[in-house]
This record gives structure tokens, sequence and C-alpha cells, in this order.
């Protein structure tokens, strides 16, 4: 029944296996290199390739499962491998239930909200002062890897035109809008080529499910010019070769080629500007509301990665609080772990200063004992304050070194749950903190 209905609703079959496609690019990241990310990888291409062949509920419950292992068992930090999550929760939900236009709907204001949330995040002093805005940080990787391109040093308008970006992308999303193509590609396409390989494929696979049944005939009719998807294609791929000087990775000068394919395709299908009627089911609203309310958790002190937050200066720390929209006062704890006294061994002078100028989390002091806890640095003692309560850890490497942090949990809950920023200076202001 499933496969039957699925087989008439073209549209949702389009954006699953782009989701396929977004899903194995994003197991290519450097990430999935490490040992014990390969079984992880192994279940990112396995669900991409069911997705691919039979776009079921099935499949997608195997992408939530894979995309939620490095999330809660190896301290992934990505909003997109968030996003890539609950995507695949609503269409688990939504093809089990045989509603098409839940899932839609659904991945249309996830995918909005991502852009909503992240201009959101950006709208803080740090992020619009250009002495240490991530803005000047990504322009600079752009300026080396294209020389060709101008170096925006100290301009002000940098940092504010990446937030007016971010926003109109979010409306047009939300308005079904064809600008959202050419102004993503335009957006995405830089990043993919310097420091994010696989966040661009990710976020424009949501744009496939704002089109609608007369769109995707234009969009099928546009992408049978194969002579102008080739020249599209060529296009985009010289374009690079030139302003960079040589030519790219084998997976670089495929993700070139899919932007030029989509925008050649893209001047067939916007005849008309808008796709059709905005309106979102009830659930699809209330699964949209719910990825906003968890974007917003920095401010509660809740978590900061996993929300939008990449590249955005965002410091939501007693003293070093920035946003100029959400006041301070929504916070309900510091969620940093403060180490105000440090010994290491015998002593190391240079790793017991970094424990003491550094906000730690429990996930990073579980790393740390991983890394550190050798018999030549034992004991390891710290102590500090954890919200707002005082803590003190005779020996770091104890099997009961969790019992000295209070709280029912103590330190032992969801150790591998990366949900604060790791190497974040206790100073502030600090260059592109994300």
């Amino acid at each position: 029944m499933e496969s039957a209905w699925l087989r008439r609703d073209r549209r949702t079959d389009a954006w699953a296996r782009a989701y396929a496609v977004a899903l194995f690019v994003h197991a290519l990241l450097p990430d999935f290199d490490e040992r014990d990310w390969t079984l992880p990888r192994v279940a990112h291409v396995v669900a991409a390739a069911a997705i691919m062949a039979r776009p079921c509920a099935a499949a997608f419950a195997l992408a939530l499962g894979a995309t939620l292992w490095p999330l809660f068992g190896l301290r992934d930090v990505l909003t997109q491998s968030m996003y890539l999550a609950w995507v695949a929760a609503a269409a688990t939900a939504g093809l089990a239930a045989a509603r098409p236009r839940f899932v839609l709907d659904a991945v249309r204001l996830l995918t909005a909200g991502t852009y909503l949330l992240a201009a959101l995040h950006k709208v803080n002093r740090d992020f619009l002062d250009p002495a240490v805005s991530c803005a000047q940080h990504a322009w600079a990787q752009f300026v080396a890897h294209y020389p060709a391109l101008p170096s925006m040093d100290g301009e002000v308008a940098l940092p504010a035109l990446v937030v007016v970006q971010e926003l109109a992308i979010a409306v047009l999303i939300l308005r079904r809008h064809a600008l959202m193509w050419p102004l993503g590609l335009l957006f995405h396409l830089p990043i993919t080529v310097t420091f994010e390989p696989a966040f661009g494929l990710v976020m424009i696979s949501g744009y496939v499910a704002t089109v609608t049944p007369r769109q995707a005939v234009r969009w099928r009719r546009g992408f049978r010019r194969r002579w102008g998807i080739a020249a599209g294609a060529a296009a985009v791929i010289a374009a690079d070769t030139a302003l960079h000087g040589a030519l790219a990775s084998p997976i670089t000068l495929l993700k070139l080629a899919a932007a030029g394919a989509i925008a050649v395709a893209w001047l067939s299908a916007a005849r008309r500007p808008w796709y059709g009627p905005a309106a979102a089911g009830r659930a699809a609203s209330l699964l949209g509301a719910a990825w906003l309310a968890h974007g917003l958790t920095p401010y509660l002190g809740l978590q900061v990665q996993h929300t939008a937050a990449m590249l955005s200066n965002l410091r939501v720390d007693p003293g070093c609080h920035n946003s100029l929209l959400v006041p301070e006062g929504l916070r309900l704890v510091d969620p940093y772990v403060r180490i105000d006294e440090a010994a290491i061994g015998a002593g190391r002078p240079p790793r017991e200063r970094a424990l003491r100028e550094t906000l730690w989390n429990l996930t990073a002091l579980h790393t740390m004992r991983r890394n550190w806890c050798i018999p030549e640095n034992r004991p390891i003692r710290i102590a500090g304050t954890w919200r707002g309560r005082e803590f003190a850890v005779a020996d770091l490497c104890a099997d009961d070194w969790e019992a000295s942090f209070p709280g029912p949990f103590g330190a032992g809950f969801l150790p591998d749950f990366q949900a604060l920023q790791k190497n974040l200076p206790r100073a502030c202001p600090s260059a592109c903190i994300h």
C-alpha cells in the first residue's frame, strides 16, 4: 500500500531521494574517518541506499537511528546532524501514516526554521563586530581559496549581509518562493567548497519539499534539457577552477556540477515566482514550533550545539552573554564547568592553566579522562563551580569522580552528548566562537 501511494506522490518521492543524497554526502565528512565512526558511517550509507531504492517508513527509521548514533554516542556537534534526525523522524511518522503532505510541510518548516534560528543567533555584539566576527573568519577562507576576491577586513556590512541572507532564505522557503534556489546556491556554494562540505546539500535537500505539482513538471522538463544541464555544470566547474587556480577534488566537482544543473533547471522551472499556498497542516506546524523551541535552548542555558548557532559567535555564559535580541535574564543556569583550581600529577603548568582559563562541560570532562588519565598524570585534582554550586574532585581519573558533582545525575547523564561548545575561553570577546 505504501509504495503505491508513494508512486502517485512524486514530490515526496523526489524529496526522499534528495534526502538520501544529503545523508550520503553527510557520511563523507571527515568526522566519519575516525575509527569509532566507521559503523555509523556504514549505517548512514545503508540508510541512504534504502531510501533511494524505496523511500518508506522503515528506510527512514534506519536513517533516524543512524543519525542519532553519533549525536548521543560520539559527541557529534553538528546542527545538520540534528536536522537530519528530526527530518528522518518526521518522514518515518508521515510515511507510516500515509500522510505525504505532513512530510513535505514538516521538512519545509524545519528547513526554514534552521535559517531563521541561524540568523537570530547571529544578532549579537560579537558577530556584528568585524574584529572578531565569524563572518570575517569565513570570508578569509574564501579569499584563501579564491585569491581574486577582495579582502573585506573591517567591513561592518559583511556580518549584517549574512544575517539578511539567512533571513531572506527562511522567508522564501516559508513562502515557497522560487528565488530560494539561486539565493541558497549563492549562499552555500562558497561555504561548500571551503569549510562546510556537506551543510549546503543537506539544507538544499529541504528546498525540494517546497515544490508544487505544477512546478515539479517544470523541474522535470528543465532537467531533461541535457545540453543545457551539461553547460551549466561545466560553467560552474570552469568558474571555480579559474578563481581557485586548480581543479577541485572529484567529490567537490560533483557538487559544483550539481549546483550548475540545479541553476539551469531552475531557469526553466521558475517562470512564476510563487510556488503556491504557504499554509502548513497543524501537525507539521507543531513540529516546526518544537524545532524553533529546541533552537532557543541556548538562551535557557541548556545547550548551544545542534541549535543552528554554528559560526555565530554566540555566548550565553554569565559575563559574556552577547545576544542583542534575547535578554540574559532568561537563562536558567550557567551550564559550564568553571575550574578555579587545577593540579595534574607532579605538575603540568600549561595544561593546568588551560583548565583554569577555559569553560568546560561534563562531556568534555569525560573526554579529558579518556585522553589524560595515564599513570604519570595522576591524580588530576580540580575544583570550581558548576550550575552555581561548588565541586571538588580529588582525582578525575578515579571511578567515583562523578559523585563530586551536585545533582541527581551527577556528571553521568548522557556523557557523550556534546550539548555545549568546546575549547571556549572564559575571556570575551574571542574570535569566531561556534
